[in-house]
């Protein structure tokens, strides 16, 4: 398994590919700042070629990428995959005004003709031109860097030009902490941006033992797997002990190679997992947040005063 990379290592791929081209440049701030795929961010192909039987085949899901119409002064539509819904996420002013330069005059179509291929030949290009892993650089490591740090302190530390004698002043709004969309869930405002933000929303959501999702937490350490609970789901008078392991999306166990016959269940806020096998369960956070926000409004209490 590869290594992860460092911020001066997406530092410096990102600063070649400014010296040669701005849709380079933000294509890859879109994945290290924003953990945008390339699917997303340029569209998948309808078909691919299958070399071993000389036939096209259809692509599943097909993504459209990022469109000249979605984008507005505070973010832009991204079209998720695997049937996720469509969602707006927060751009910061810099980004957005660095996306209209490059658009122009444009109003309609594909920000980025590019196509999934192109851009993982530019990785390639780029991180050799750097002097990063010898070249071989693949896109779903700056996703991976993402994820891992969520885009800080890449989105708050932007490279700049070395041409640029005086910084560019930034409203208060778009400095300090990262934060996820508003989900106005009882104890947190936004969305989990990382794995500490899914432990601590899977507390919050088992802190009720009525309304909660059925959990007890018995212990947390530091070696996989996570967490040891009790699940109480079937029956809240006998509990079953289970292993837990925590991750932002779900194909994070798969990609550092956790053990499946050592974990029971993976709780993440994304299950983005494609070939999650059957023998392991998945709680996506993001699916339940509205279903459990339904179960915890209680009804009010009937009033005891007497009425005149």
């Amino acid at each position: 398994m590869s290594r992860g990379l460092t911020l001066d290592e997406v530092k410096r791929v990102i600063a070649e590919a400014k010296n040669i081209s701005l849709r380079d440049e933000l294509v890859f701030k879109l994945m290290a700042g924003y953990g945008l795929s390339v699917g997303e961010i340029v569209g998948t192909p309808a078909r691919r070629w299958d070399e071993a039987t000389r036939k096209w085949f259809a692509m599943e899901p097909s993504l459209s990428g990022l469109q000249i119409e979605d984008l507005d002064k505070e973010g832009i539509l991204v079209r998720r995959k695997m049937g996720r819904p469509t969602e707006k996420i927060p751009l910061k002013g810099e980004l957005i005004r660095e996306l209209g330069k490059f658009i122009g005059n444009r109003t309609k179509g594909k920000i980025f003709e590019l196509s999934q291929s192109r851009v993982e030949q530019l990785a390639r290009t780029y991180s050799k031109k750097a002097g990063v892993l010898d070249g071989t650089l693949r896109p779903q490591m700056l996703i991976d860097y993402y994820r891992k740090n969520q885009g800080s302190p890449l989105m708050a530390d932007t490279v700049r030009s070395e041409s640029v004698s005086r910084p560019e002043t930034v409203s208060p709004s778009e400095t300090g902490r990262q934060v996820g969309r508003k989900i106005e869930y009882p104890g947190l405002t936004y969305a989990p941006i990382n794995e500490y933000g899914v432990i601590f929303l899977f507390s919050m959501m088992n802190r009720d033992d009525d309304f909660g999702l059925g959990f007890s937490v018995e212990s947390i350490a530091g070696p996989f797997p996570d967490a040891l609970v009790v699940d109480y789901r079937k029956n809240r008078e006998r509990g079953m002990k289970k292993y837990i392991e925590f991750e932002f999306s779900s194909s994070s166990f798969w990609r550092q190679k956790h053990d499946t016959k050592r974990c029971d269940i993976v709780v993440c806020w994304e299950h983005d997992w494609k070939d999650c096998p059957p023998t392991i369960e998945v709680i996506e956070l993001k699916s339940m947040i509205e279903q459990l926000k339904l179960r915890t409004v209680r009804p009010p209490e009937k009033s005891n005063k007497n009425l005149d």
